[in-house]
């Protein structure tokens, strides 16, 4: 099976590091080139355009994750008004419409969610011209709630293929690049439904890369 790597970000990947090299730089060095890298659309480091541009240089594809939420917003029954920020911020970025890419709902390891906020955040981003993308906690002995939300949802959007909604597995966690595609993933559906798996970190000092792997060319559609 061959994977693709990739790295998650909450910090600018372009950034300079006390070694005098860039984070792009450094998780090449320990890993290999990035094929994507999946950046923050919202709060105080979210992406740039500088930083696109360094990335687009790279050839490097770009997913974008709102993970500026609340838990009190994800456990409403509407996901409109979230959809409407990750829309309004990937707009204002020039992210082009109805092109299959994913807006990232980034929810919080220990959070609970309502699966009708997203299956509202799902139908409101589709209508915008986006998709929709969850990462959550998929392992259930960590998270039974999300586990049950997301395979509600799953359940409920199943006709409409998920609204082509775009899953990110957290675990299991591993040392080295996965030889199976064997994430966790809610009970409703299968390690396959998972586009993109996080499984390990990438450090220099204080600054860390999640190592992202996608399941196929066809999961890079989704990205910028």
């Amino acid at each position: 099976m061959k994977t693709i790597y990739g790295v998650k970000m909450e910090t600018p990947i372009n950034k300079k590091l006390k070694n005098g090299h860039t984070m792009y730089d450094w998780v090449t060095r320990k890993n290999c080139f990035p094929v994507f890298c999946m950046r923050t659309l919202a709060g105080n480091d979210k992406i740039t355009v500088e930083e696109i541009e360094f990335l687009k240089s790279k050839r490097c594809k770009i997913g974008l994750v709102l993970n500026n939420l609340s838990e009190a917003e994800i456990s409403a029954a509407s996901g409109a008004n979230s959809a409407i920020r990750a829309v309004s911020a990937a707009m204002k970025l020039g992210v082009p419409t109805n092109a299959g890419i994913a807006l990232f709902a980034e929810i919080k390891p220990e959070w609970s969610v309502n699966h009708n906020w997203m299956l509202s955040f799902a139908q409101n981003v589709k209508a915008h011209g986006f998709v929709a993308g969850f990462i959550g906690n998929t392992d259930s002995s960590k998270n039974f709630n999300f586990d049950r939300q997301a395979s509600h949802f799953a359940n409920a959007a199943r006709n409409v293929h998920f609204f082509d909604a775009v899953f990110m597995a957290t675990e299991p966690k591993l040392v080295t690049a996965p030889n199976k595609w064997i994430p966790y993933c809610p009970s409703a559906m299968d390690p396959m439904d998972m586009s993109f798996w996080a499984c390990g970190i990438t450090s220099f000092d204080e600054v860390k890369a999640e190592n992202v792997y996608s399941r196929d060319e066809n999961a890079l559609a989704n990205l910028w």
